[in-house]
């Protein structure tokens, strides 16, 4: 099953959660943002997104070369289901009445200790290895 994963600025849960999801399935999830101030922005690059680096690195995946990229209708068009684990104030009408939509509470990473950031990755890579 192909997976778009969505949190508001494409810098940990969604990227965390692809990762994970192509460990278990390769090649089939992707990653956006509902509100990326600087698409294309490598993930070394963003301050915040240090803690989350680290916390993937301890399982062996390293997401600092990772991109951001901003979330698009014609985006959701290839993916048969889309996870969002954005905060609801900045989840589009369109994509929160799409019926392949499945909404996450989650919280981000950002400005977490490592050790917060630990639990959210754990629970992000249990919640992926659950989807069929």
């Amino acid at each position: 099953m192909t997976v778009l994963f969505v949190c508001r600025a494409n810098v940990g849960r969604s990227q965390a959660a692809m990762e994970y999801y192509n460990q278990f399935y390769p090649g089939q999830a992707a990653s956006a943002g509902t509100s990326v101030d600087r698409p294309g922005e490598r993930l070394e690059e963003r301050s915040g997104a240090a803690m989350i680096i680290v916390a993937m690195k301890e399982h062996g995946i390293d997401m600092s070369k990772n991109e951001r990229r901003q979330l698009s209708p014609e985006m959701t068009a290839n993916f048969e289901r889309v996870v969002v684990m954005a905060e609801s104030e900045t989840v589009p009408g369109w994509l929160a009445a799409d019926t392949r939509a499945e909404f996450w509470n989650i919280a981000d990473p950002k400005d977490q200790t490592l050790d917060v950031t630990r639990q959210i990755r754990d629970q992000i890579r249990e919640r992926c290895s659950q989807i069929s």
